[in-house]
């Protein structure tokens, strides 16, 4: 008997189609396809439109939609009820400053399924992303960096404090 030819996959390499990324549809393309894991379907590396190469992932079949008008419509609603929650969500923390942080179940359900990624890229941000819905924003150099002043000669405090520096050492060196 010759061997079963697996069927063709439905999406084809540099094709443009919409991925799930956590619950949000994002602008993708197809860079690369090979045979599930488990032989039940497709997986396909992936680069999310506007993103670094960093976050190119291999998903399953079912995270990939095709680029069609309905899927752009799905993937606006999906932006329209996470800004709203988003809304919600920062409103509520405002009225209650100092408030517990949510349960692991809660943000497993903010988060998404554990198992819908084969490579995990959404554990990549689990604990960041319940907040920000990215990820960890990168503070700038200059928040990072807190210069700090000294005072100047021209100051008489300054020369205040010297004055007493000098006096600590005297006393304590000849004790």
């Amino acid at each position: 008997m010759a061997p079963q030819k697996q069927p063709q996959p439905p999406f084809h390499v540099n094709e443009r189609v919409l991925c799930f990324h956590m619950e949000m549809l994002y602008e993708a393309k197809i860079l690369d396809i090979q045979p599930a894991e488990k032989g039940e379907g497709w997986q396909y590396k992936i680069h999310y439109k506007g993103w670094k190469s960093s976050w190119d992932d291999w998903v399953p079949q079912d995270r990939v939609r095709k680029f069609t008008d309905e899927n752009k419509e799905l993937a606006a609603q999906l932006l329209a009820q996470f800004k709203s929650l988003q809304a919600a969500k920062s409103s509520k923390q405002s009225a209650k400053k100092g408030a517990a942080s949510t349960s692991s179940a809660a943000r497993a359900a903010v988060n998404g399924s554990e198992l819908s990624s084969a490579r995990g890229s959404e554990e990549r941000t689990a604990s960041a992303a319940a907040t920000s819905g990215r990820g960890p924003r990168r503070t700038r150099d200059y928040d990072l960096e807190q210069v700090r002043t000294f005072p100047t000669p021209s100051c008489s405090s300054w020369f205040a404090l010297r004055r007493l520096h000098v006096a600590f050492f005297f006393f304590f060196f000849f004790l």
